[in-house]
């Protein structure tokens, strides 16, 4: 990847003030590391923008009508650096009664050129630039981490046919905040939050009873609540975070750790085979419907689940009395309920 141009601002919505920062050679480095991240990174997600005319990307197309010129490079640096600044002032308004920060960054922006597929790309960052001692003088100074947990927002631009009337991006966020990608840059998801959370459990559900349910149903029930349990209470979905925090320390009924182990990464992979993204915000209101599960008892009753439940093992439970016949232990909160049964 050939790095055309770039620069760096520093976005200070406090004190509305957008700083520049002059770029040295080895920051290149530094960029070229950034796009491998990016490119690499499964958790992003696909946009276009809604149309060519947008204040990002007309100043976007300017840049590459005129790749040479640094003076324009700089020059519409400087308004998507303005327009940054204040979509994050506005957010910090909305935000702030919450008391939530914005957190403050920098500003990357880079053209490049791709010389494996021979066309350009746009990148814009949203980086962690913090202060820190150095020991040669013990002066205090600014600079980026390699760390790439600092990477807090990103998009891509592809520009393969800078006369198109819309163009596909790629954007990674590290929360749900949408001002970057829809205030900010002005884009339109190609598939959307409720579809995302729709597709993911029924991607999930399906395996779970393909594959897990045929040989233990005590683990299918308690992996499958655990996974409604997390896009229900979870509002920024990192889908591969969610099926490590579902099976990393589960202790199974009956499945052998190997097998569980295999399962675990072949649920990596659903994103990719049906068609989700690896990150979106759940709309815990668009499984309701398919969260519903009944359980024949006896002649004339039946359980329904109708949610997730916090604490299975603790509210209902199968045993066997000495004389071999099964019950159901069920918690009940509900007096009415308790008392018709006492």
């Amino acid at each position: 990847m050939q790095i055309l141009n770039n620069s760096i601002r520093i976005i200070d919505y406090e004190n509305e003030r957008v700083y520049t920062r002059e770029t040295p050679d080895a920051f290149n480095e530094y960029i070229s590391e950034l796009i491998s991240h990016i490119n690499s990174n499964n958790n992003v997600r696909a946009y276009k923008t809604i149309s060519n005319s947008t204040e990002v990307i007309s100043c976007v197309l300017e840049i590459l009508e005129d790749k040479d010129n640094s003076e324009l490079f700089a020059i519409k640096n400087d308004i998507i650096a303005d327009r940054l600044l204040r979509k994050e002032k506005e957010a910090q308004s909305h935000v702030g009664r919450m008391n939530i920060n914005v957190r403050k960054g920098s500003l990357i922006q880079a053209l490049l050129f791709d010389q494996e597929n021979q066309t350009d790309q746009y990148l814009i960052a949203k980086v962690e630039h913090s202060e820190f001692v150095d020991d040669s003088d013990y002066s205090f100074k600014t600079g980026f981490s390699k760390d790439k947990k600092t990477i807090w927002k990103s998009c891509l631009i592809d520009l393969f046919n800078p006369e198109a009337e819309t163009f596909d991006v790629k954007i990674y966020s590290d929360t749900k905040a949408k001002y970057w990608s829809i205030d900010f840059l002005e884009l339109v998801e190609l598939i959307n939050d409720e579809t995302n959370t729709v597709n993911a459990f029924k991607a999930v559900e399906g395996f779970l009873n393909r594959n897990i349910k045929r040989s233990s149903k005590q683990d299918y029930t308690v992996i499958r609540n655990a996974f409604i349990s997390y896009m229900k209470r979870n509002e920024h979905i990192d889908y591969r975070t969610m099926v490590d925090t579902v099976l990393e320390n589960y202790v199974p009924y009956d499945l052998d750790k190997e097998r569980l182990d295999d399962y675990r990464n072949k649920l990596y992979d659903l994103p990719n085979k049906k068609g989700f993204d690896h990150q979106f915000n759940s709309i815990p209101t668009a499984i309701n419907a398919r969260i519903g599960k009944v359980y024949k008892v006896t002649s004339g009753i039946e359980v329904k689940i109708t949610d997730s439940i916090p604490d299975l093992k603790g509210t209902i439970k199968a045993f066997q009395a000495e004389n071999g016949v099964r019950y159901l232990k069920i918690k009940v909160t509900n007096d009415d309920t308790y008392d018709s049964f006492k």
